[in-house]
């Protein structure tokens, strides 16, 4: 076989994980033919702002609980004007532009690498474990993608260009680096959490110049600029206080075990990208190389909640190294690593790398497909949106604890239109540090589920709180991950048909709903 040139080879590695980190952002939506995961009140966002004909809101209409619109707007206007433009609805908005941005986040985490590792060699390997790594695409393709997206792929741009104006000073690029940023702040609060962090951390380590520091304060005046109207709306219309209560959300302590125990690329398999990445780190800090190493681990202790998103960035350059100048200089002669072309050991080391990164994240996707809103589930919330008052207030029970996946709870007041006494999303804005409290106000009643006593309900939630109960059995996942078999809460079910106080008025094999007397 005519060797390949190191150059070539680069390119095609890059293409390779362009076209297969493509297919598989868009492969869950095609499976599960509905968003997956979350994203309900997004839609209604979306709606929103056409019944407002693209003026910010006051409030948003999701779950009739005065929610302000105090959401970074970037992409419910994105969504809104797919949705405009296409014919669709914002349901089928939240299907194609999360995956749609998140594909474009590939390209910008390329250049991103290019910047930092200075070699379009380790920048392509880098971008295969980028493109292929579960947890740098898992929340980006779901329904609140649309946000989370957005605010991935401009994050990436904007760090590229920091690292520009770090190294080259070009005065244009205080410009570019501010407008970037702020599409992130307007995209997604973690994305500037992460975005203003990060910067901060580049300036430490690259640069620490007082010119470049001034430069990095015209950055920020460029972003309030470009974020004006939007907070200045939202502040206008309630005050500091929205922003204040959100900003005391989203902690969780124990993630930084996560980082700990490197759980977090979340491969299926044998967790190939965690392994390479832990040898890079080792190879880096014998060097007393600290940036890659140091700059994975800031997000666990800055936003414990979405830490995993951004520390995908350096973990996948971290894992390129360690492949590159570990594995492969230790299976192949001196000279080769640096060789002009590539190896046969190299070769074939990245043959079985690839078919295998491509069956792993195949996997995982198929499996995150399941974890979407099914059609028994949508058929009954069209039946509740035809069949019950508009002011109904109902209890919506699947069994879960895992707020963050339980898509039946948060679709449901998208789809019906009616109030939801225990779906959590929104509620960010209106309960500040009360959140968590909130959150865990609702477990009691799910457990009640898996209870055979007949009165936990009643100690688990006022029975005046609610006027229907929404019993959902279509939920597959809990915590995040698939169930084996499904639940069919058979000894609930049964208390709930001998009580006196409700009446069955919808019923299915997988969904039932009982009217309160």
């Amino acid at each position: 076989m005519k060797p390949i040139h190191r150059g070539e080879w680069a390119s095609l590695i890059l293409i390779l994980s362009i076209f297969l980190g493509v297919f598989m952002r868009f492969n869950p939506t095609m499976l599960a033919g509905f968003p997956i995961n979350d994203g309900g009140m997004f839609a209604i966002m979306v709606d929103d702002l056409k019944a407002s004909r693209y003026v910010l809101p006051n409030f948003t209409t999701y779950n009739h609980l005065n929610i302000p619109f105090a959401y970074p707007p970037l992409g419910f206007y994105l969504g809104r004007i797919v949705s405009d433009l296409f014919g669709i609805s914002a349901v089928e908005a939240l299907r194609w532009i999360p995956p749609f941005f998140a594909s474009l986040s590939i390209a910008a985490f390329y250049w991103l690498a290019l910047r930092l590792l200075k070699n379009k060699y380790y920048a392509a390997v880098s971008t295969l474990f980028f493109a292929m790594m579960p947890r740098a695409l898992s929340w980006f393709v779901m329904g609140g993608g649309l946000t989370r997206s957005p605010g991935q792929f401009f994050m990436l741009l904007a760090l590229a260009t920091i690292i520009r104006l770090y190294e080259e000073n070009r005065r244009s690029d205080i410009f570019w680096a501010g407008l970037l940023s702020g599409l992130a702040v307007l995209s997604h609060p973690e994305a500037a959490v992460h975005t203003a962090f990060s910067a901060v951390f580049l300036w430490l380590m690259l640069s620490r110049k007082r010119d470049t520091f001034i430069n990095s304060v015209g950055v920020g005046i460029v972003v309030l600029i470009v974020t004006a109207p939007w907070w200045g709306t939202v502040i206008h219309y309630h005050g500091i206080e929205p922003l204040l209560n959100a900003a005391a959300t989203g902690q969780k302590a124990l993630a930084v075990l996560h980082l700990v125990f490197f759980t977090f690329t979340e491969e299926p398999y044998a967790t190939f990208i965690a392994l390479l990445g832990l040898i890079g780190i080792v190879h880096r800090l014998t060097r007393r190389d600290y940036l890659l190493p140091l700059w994975m681990a800031l997000p666990f202790f800055v936003e414990g909640r979405s830490a995993p998103g951004p520390a995908a960035i350096p973990l996948a350059m971290l894992a390129a190294v360690g492949l590159v100048d570990v594995v492969l200089a230790a299976i192949q002669k001196p000279a080769e690593p640096e060789a002009e072309y590539v190896s046969s050991t190299e070769r074939n080391v990245f043959i079985y790398l690839i078919l295998y990164l491509t069956f792993s994240t195949y996997q995982f996707g198929y499996g995150l497909s399941s974890a979407t809103l099914y059609s028994p589930d949508r058929e009954a919330m069209a039946w509740v949106r035809e069949n019950t008052s508009s002011e109904a207030r109902f209890l919506v029970l699947t069994g879960t604890t895992s707020v963050s996946c339980d898509s039946v709870l948060e679709w449901f007041p998208a789809l019906t239109g009616r109030q939801s006494i225990f779906t959590v999303q929104g509620r960010e804005w209106t309960e500040g540090p009360n959140f968590n409290n909130f959150i865990l106000s609702t477990y009691p009643a799910q457990r009640c589920l898996s209870s055979g006593n007949p009165t936990c309900l009643d100690s688990a939630v006022n029975r005046a709180s609610y006027d229907y109960i929404y019993l959902s059995k279509t939920l597959r996942v809990n915590n995040c991950t698939p169930l084996d078999l499904p639940r069919t809460f058979p000894f609930f079910v049964a208390s709930m048909k001998s009580e006196d106080g409700f009446d069955a008025v919808y019923e299915t094999a997988d969904v039932i709903v009982w009217k309160r007397k």
